[in-house]
């Protein structure tokens, strides 16, 4: 089973400790942040930066390989093992300026989550 992981953005809760949730909407979350960060800006981590990723997306292809390629890359240098990114395909766009994607993530013992981000 996945045990709730801290929620981003990160809050504190009255108690003083950080905030938890829902592993997979803060698996989603932090998603959206390596998306609008650019590549290289934190040292330790140079695989957390997927902006020139997301944004070298060709659009008009549905399948997106090289983003669920990055994406695995990242939950694996997290250390993230109870999810992978099975898929990342091109959805339509709902707003102007915004690209969507739909995410299908594989969760351990069998769940499958879809998801969608826009950049």
């Amino acid at each position: 089973m996945v045990q709730p992981t801290l929620l981003l953005p990160l809050r504190v809760e009255p108690d003083g400790q950080l905030a938890r949730g829902d592993a997979v909407d803060s698996l989603v979350q932090l998603f959206k942040v390596m998306a609008a960060t650019p590549a290289g800006s934190w040292g330790h981590a140079r695989w957390f930066g997927l902006q020139e990723v997301f944004a070298a997306a060709n659009p008009l292809l549905h399948d997106q390989q090289a983003l669920a390629d990055a994406l695995n890359a990242a939950l694996r240098g997290l250390e993230v093992r109870w999810a992978r990114v099975h898929s990342v395909t091109t959805a339509p766009d709902r707003a102007q300026g915004e690209r969507h994607f739909r995410i299908t993530l594989m969760i351990e013992g069998g769940r499958v989550e879809h998801t969608r981000i826009a950049v």
